[in-house]
């Protein structure tokens, strides 16, 4: 396929969901996928996923036990391998890092594990619904229609553990342009929980956050905050999601009848707190002005006001909406089983570098006559090394002018593999700036500069870093770059080479790209609130996960594929990437059958335990247990260990999941007679994946593991701008080329004078910039800022 990655190879071993989702996105952008399945598939290649997710790949059939040269030969041939093995059995097949490095020097691998092997739960089974039990993150966003954890409904932890793993692989090939060799890589599904937490889970002195601790989609979760976002049932019984920020709170409150009793505010609106009585209409009263008017009443007049407004759609009915529509993300497939199918296009638009439409997902062996000639491609060989660099993104200098999370976000994920990001801002700063754990959470580590874009010599000395940059991003709405002079036009004129990525809401053009986006609006756009509330169920008030991690993300792998192709192909261009687009993608299990009508690839039961049977949390006498026993091995142990009855134990996945109902009822019985302590013991002890459901929210204990700091994962700051701080870290793993998190977030304007010398102006220039109000520079770097954000 053409794209950006056409020249590069990669091995998919089946066994692990995300590894299916990793080599579709890094196939939907053009890489020769070949699929490595057992005989006759695993437990996985029979479900509806398998057509989004398996998409444009080739499969072929290995008997790894008895044929493994069959492997090796093909990755004689390849540049990346994604796998799921456990460490025993990589070994035992010669597939360990080490092994790895000796026989395939130039071969980058990708090990998709549970918790990852520098932690203490290295040894614990894997099971996406397993570490969400053990890691707390069923409590994280609760049921709206049940005490008690909830089932996730939507992989987000693997779909973050997917862009992990591909930001793994993409940045350990730029790596490898400089070291010469390739290298191993590991992505958790622990790493992905906590790269999906920072901008709601840190520590701060004082309790200083714009969020409530506990439940993050509680009604009241902003308590004092200026700000109301949430899920409101209209008139018509219908729901939509509004987000009052960026200036939207009294407007949004005019349109609802009771404006007189919020006030006006001079400056940014949360960083004033609200009085008593607009707390009762922000957090109280709100739900019943919705009720006045049907859905498509009030959308239109917070549109008018340009407040951010959608509505929430099922899994999949985004696909027929008129912004997908005029972009052109909705694709055709030809399927066996309905006709035709209707899917979401690759996420990421690169305006030369273009994308091929994928091909269908392959039948299980499908290629299989085809392996003597996969395996007689080229070998692949360690090329020569140019030079030692410690982080693999080492000498790329990104330029962000964005707002807001989730462009940020993407360049922090950046900065801690070792790109230098520099942030420009206004003289007003980032609108994120009042919400101090938010604003670290996307900007750490960064450098900070203050400049007035809107004067010739604010845009001039922006001109002259974007000249020394390799990425230029932004989420600015469509028109304003180019009417500041930061288009793409005349930025290619200074940096022939420049990669341009913009991240806007929707899109350049279409009949919403002018609108407001914010998350979590776009999130229940696509379905993911249909998704996570269950068969039959209303739409829940929150899922975990949405698309501001998930477009940082994709920001992420997409600048790293640019500047892959860029090496490869000698050229930067422009490539956009809305957070619309990111969000379809974390939603590419659904899609639409031949008559249009929404197919659910995964779906959460009615009680919101789980998706089936054997991937389900169940109630104790004293809490719950999950379980995650699909694969034939796991389910004759969970069989063995609950004493289930003979013509329950079923031979194969697919007698299984025709007897679901029933082996659901023994189980719900089983479980009810036990303790949570009682049930999981008899499970470990006979092998069958569990773990006891922790109620606690144990990301926030995890911020004081020592563990957690000697790995990175957790930072501290006694001197932040917030004084003392701990927070979430290092999410990405490199044997050769680790990365490096360090450093908070930085004070506005704290590097104006650092930044604008390497531009190459004199100090007096810089004196002038600064005394005019062109640019401004912190003038204290120690001590704490004023802030009196609290939820």
């Amino acid at each position: 396929m053409a794209g950006p990655l056409q020249h590069l190879r990669v091995i998919e071993l089946a066994g692990v969901l995300p590894g299916a989702m990793t080599a579709m996105l890094l196939a939907d952008h053009g890489a020769e996928v070949i699929k490595v399945e057992p005989v006759g598939g695993d437990v996985f290649a029979h479900d509806l996923t398998r057509k989004g997710w398996d998409r444009g790949k080739a499969s072929v059939e290995i008997d790894l036990a008895s044929d493994a040269e069959a492997l090796r030969a093909l990755l004689k041939t390849a540049d990346v391998l994604i796998h799921g093995l456990p460490a025993n059995e990589a070994a035992s097949l010669g597939l360990d890092e080490a092994s790895l490095s000796r026989d395939f020097p130039a071969l980058v691998s990708c090990s998709l594990t549970g918790y990852s092997t520098d932690t203490p739960y290295s040894d614990r089974p894997y099971g996406e619904s397993l570490a969400a039990a053990k890691l707390g993150v069923m409590v994280d966003r609760g049921s709206s229609f049940r005490d008690g954890p909830m089932y996730l409904g939507h992989p987000a932890l693997h779909y973050g553990q997917a862009f992990l793993a591909t930001i793994n692989v993409l940045s350990a090939l730029r790596a490898r342009r400089s070291i010469g060799e390739g290298q191993g890589t590991e992505a958790s599904l622990l790493d992905a929980f906590l790269a999906q937490s920072p901008m709601n889970h840190w520590w701060q002195e004082d309790g200083m956050s714009y969020i409530k601790k506990g439940d993050s989609g509680a009604v009241d979760r902003f308590g004092y905050v200026r700000l109301v976002t949430g899920v409101f049932e209209c008139g018509d019984g219908k729901f939509l999601q509004i987000h009052t920020g960026s200036g939207g709170f009294k407007p949004a409150f005019d349109i609802l009848g009771f404006g007189d009793r919020i006030k006006a505010v001079n400056g940014p609106e949360m960083a004033f707190p609200l009085s008593e009585d607009e707390y009762q209409a922000a957090r109280v009263d709100i739900f019943d002005a919705f009720k006045a008017k049907p859905r498509d009443e009030w959308i239109p007049l917070f549109h008018a006001a340009d407040v951010a407004s959608l509505p929430v759609l099922e899994p999949g009915e985004i696909l027929l909406d008129e912004q997908v529509e005029f972009a052109n993300m909705r694709i055709a497939m030809p399927d066996p089983d309905y006709g035709t199918i209707y899917q979401a296009a690759p996420a990421a638009r690169f305006s030369v570098s273009a994308c091929d439409t994928p091909k269908p997902a392959p039948a299980i062996g499908a290629d299989n006559a085809r392996l003597a000639e996969l395996q007689a491609a080229p070998q692949r060989t360690a090329g020569p090394k140019r030079r030692d660099i410690a982080r693999p993104l080492e000498g790329v200098r990104i330029v962000d002018f964005s707002s807001f999370f989730a462009v940020g976000f993407g360049g922090r994920l950046l900065n801690d593999l070792g790109a230098d990001v520099i942030k420009i801002e206004t003289p007003t700063g980032d609108q994120m700036r009042p919400l101090p754990d938010v604003f670290d959470a996307a900007n750490r580590g960064k450098r900070d500069v203050v400049l007035d874009l809107k004067t010739p010599e604010g845009l001039e000395a922006a001109k002259r870093l974007v000249a020394t940059a390799d990425i230029v991003t932004h989420n600015l709405r469509p028109g304003k770059a180019d009417k500041l002079g930061i288009g793409y036009e005349a930025l290619k004129a200074i940096k022939p080479d420049l990669v341009y990525l913009y991240l806007p809401g929707y899109g350049s053009a279409g009949p919403k790209s002018l609108l407001k986006a914010f998350a979590p609006l776009v999130s229940g756009w696509v379905g993911l609130l249909y998704e996570v509330g269950g068969d039959g169920n209303l739409p829940n008030r929150a899922a975990f996960g949405n698309e501001d991690y998930n477009n940082g993300f994709l920001a992420a792998v997409t600048a790293i594929m640019a500047l892959e192709n860029r090496d490869e192909r000698g050229f930067g261009e422009y490539v956009e990437c809305p957070q619309l687009h990111s969000s379809l993608w974390t939603t590419s299990e659904h899609f639409l059958d031949a008559n249009m009508k929404p197919v659910y690839g995964l779906r959460s039961d009615k009680e919101q335990q789980g998706f089936n049977a054997l991937d389900r949390i169940y109630r104790t006498t004293n809490g719950w247990v999950c379980i995650c026993c699909r694969q034939d091995d796991r389910f004759a142990a969970l069989a063995s260990a609950t004493d289930m009855p003979q013509d329950l134990r079923l031979a194969s996945d697919a007698e299984r999941r025709a007897a679901d109902d029933a082996i659901k009822a023994y189980l719900d019985q089983w479980f009810a007679g036990q303790t949570s302590e009682d049930a999981f013991g008899k499970l470990d002890a006979a092998g069958a994946p569990a773990e006891i459901v922790c109620e606690e929210t144990w990301v926030d204990e995890s911020l004081w593991f020592d563990w957690m700091v000697e790995t990175n994962r957790v930072l501290e700051s006694r001197d932040s701008m917030y004084g003392h701080i701990r927070e979430l870290g290092l999410f990405n793993r490199l044997s050769r080329t680790p990365g490096l998190a360090r450093d908070d977030g930085p004070r506005l304007g704290e590097h104006t004078r650092d930044l604008l010398t390497e531009a190459g102006y004199s100090d007096s220039e810089i004196d002038a910039l600064i005394a005019s109000g062109v640019a401004i520079q912190a003038t204290d770097l120690t001590g704490r800022i004023q802030s009196n954000v609290t939820a």
